[in-house]
């Protein structure tokens, strides 16, 4: 069984892209290879959006991604939810207020993204 966190750099920002939280490999069955893997959500970021709320700030945008990975997952769902997709952070220290917005800035799951580009 593999544990495992894949983390992939976009030049100064980083994007979680998958939490693989356990693999399986099957050989052999049925004549059948198969991997099993157990996933759980993660949020992506629109990078370039999240830079232009701080008109270029790498260190604020990237303290704005450290904060939203930090928070609960189904929480800042249902934030998000109760706040018609967007989500005010004014919480992060000498860092100015902004508005998050589901599917401009973030997004809850990878398949979200992709969908979304596809759409675009």
């Amino acid at each position: 069984m593999l544990c495992c966190f894949e983390v992939v750099a976009c030049g100064y920002l980083w994007e979680l892209v998958e939490v693989i939280l356990c693999e399986e490999s099957y050989h052999g069955v049925s004549k059948f290879d198969f991997v099993i893997r157990l996933a759980r959500p993660t949020l992506v970021f629109n990078t370039d959006a999240i830079l232009a709320l701080y008109s270029g700030n790498t260190r604020f945008a990237q303290d704005l991604q450290t904060y939203l990975f930090s928070r609960d997952y189904y929480n800042l769902k249902s934030e998000f939810q109760l706040g018609n997709s967007k989500v005010r952070v004014d919480c992060i220290e000498n860092q100015p207020a902004v508005d998050v917005v589901l599917g401009n800035h973030v997004y809850l799951t990878v398949g979200d993204y992709y969908l979304s580009e596809k759409t675009e």
